[in-house]
C-alpha cells in the first residue's frame, strides 16, 4: 500500500520535481526494503553515501537477487515484484514452463521472478551490458544455479558477429559510439522453449521481422516493444502484427507512454 501511494505521488506534476533531490529519491528507492527479507540491511546500504551491490533473498520465495543500490535496479526490482510487471494478465494461465530464454536479462530478476514460480525451468538468458551481466552473474552464483540457469553475454540478434552498443540502454549505438559486443543469432535458441521474454530496447524489430521468429514453438511470448527502430508509427500495432503473423493469440499486459514502450502477451491457443 505503502509503495502504491508513494509512486502515484511521484508521478504527480507537483511532486515529480522532488525527484531530483537525491537524500529524497533514496529514501524513496530504501521503500523497497519490503520486498526482501533483509530489511533493515537494504535500508542502510540505500541510504549511506557510497553506492554498493548486494544480495538479498526476496520475500515469499526461495531465490536470492543481487542489486546495485543508487542505481536503477532498485527500480526493476519495484517493477516485477511490486508492480507485478510479468504476472499473466487476467485470463491468462501460463502452462507449465520448462524451459524459458530471456532476451535483454539486465541483472537477472525476470529469471529471479520465473525461477520462483518454475524452480526446476531451465532458462537461457542474454545480456550485452557488461555491469549489467557482471550482477547478474552473481545472482546465478548466490543461488548455486549455474548448471541450470546459463547467461550469455552478447547481443540478441538474427546474425552472429559484431556491434557497437550504448551500454546501460541495451542499444545499438551510431558507429563508432559505445562498446563492441559480440552478436548471437538467437533464433535457433528460441525454437524449443516453453517461454521467450524480450525486453531489448528497439533491437526486438529485426527479430520479431525474421521469418524464423513465426516458426516458434514457445506458449508464450512475453514482449516489451519500443517506438525505437519500430517499422511504423505505432509500436504496438507493429508489436501485435508480428506476434499474430506467428500465430499467437495477443493480450495487451499495458503501456508505457513516457516511455513508448508497453508490454504484450502472445499466447498459443
Amino acid at each position: 500500500m505503502l509503495l502504491r501511494a508513494v509512486r502515484r505521488l511521484a508521478s504527480a506534476p507537483g511532486f515529480r520535481r522532488l525527484t531530483s533531490i537525491a537524500s529524497l529519491l533514496r529514501l524513496s528507492y530504501a521503500l523497497r526494503a519490503s520486498l526482501v527479507r533483509e530489511r533493515a540491511r537494504f535500508v542502510r546500504n540505500e541510504l549511506r553515501v557510497g553506492a554498493t551491490t548486494a544480495t538479498y533473498r526476496l520475500r515469499g520465495s526461495t531465490v536470492a537477487v543481487a542489486i546495485r543500490h543508487h542505481t536503477g535496479d532498485v527500480m526493476v526490482l519495484d517493477e516485477i515484484f511490486s508492480q507485478d510487471e510479468y504476472e499473466p494478465p487476467p485470463g491468462v494461465e501460463l502452462p507449465k514452463v520448462e524451459s524459458a530464454v530471456d532476451l535483454g536479462a539486465n541483472i537477472g530478476l525476470f529469471g529471479a521472478w520465473l525461477l520462483g514460480g518454475y524452480p526446476k525451468a531451465r532458462l537461457l538468458a542474454y545480456e550485452a551490458d557488461p555491469g549489467n551481466a557482471a550482477v547478474h552473474r552473481l545472482t546465478i552464483e548466490t543461488n548455486g544455479l549455474s548448471e541450470q540457469w546459463r547467461l550469455v553475454e552478447a547481443f540478441a540478434g538474427t546474425r552472429a558477429g559484431v556491434t557497437s552498443f550504448a551500454a546501460g540502454q541495451h542499444a545499438v549505438s551510431r558507429e563508432g559510439e559505445g562498446i563492441e559486443v559480440p552478436v548471437v543469432d538467437v533464433l535457433p535458441e528460441l525454437t524449443d522453449a516453453d517461454l521467450v521474454k524480450i525486453d531489448i530496447e528497439g533491437a526486438e524489430w529485426p527479430i520479431l521481422a525474421d521469418p524464423r521468429f513465426r516458426e516458434l514453438r514457445a506458449q508464450v511470448v512475453v514482449l516489451e516493444y519500443h517506438a525505437e527502430g519500430s517499422p511504423g508509427p505505432d509500436p504496438a500495432a507493429e508489436a501485435e502484427k508480428a506476434l499474430a503473423a506467428a500465430g499467437y493469440a495477443v493480450v495487451d499486459a499495458g503501456r508505457k507512454p513516457a516511455f513508448g514502450a508497453g508490454i504484450l502477451w502472445g499466447l498459443r491457443a
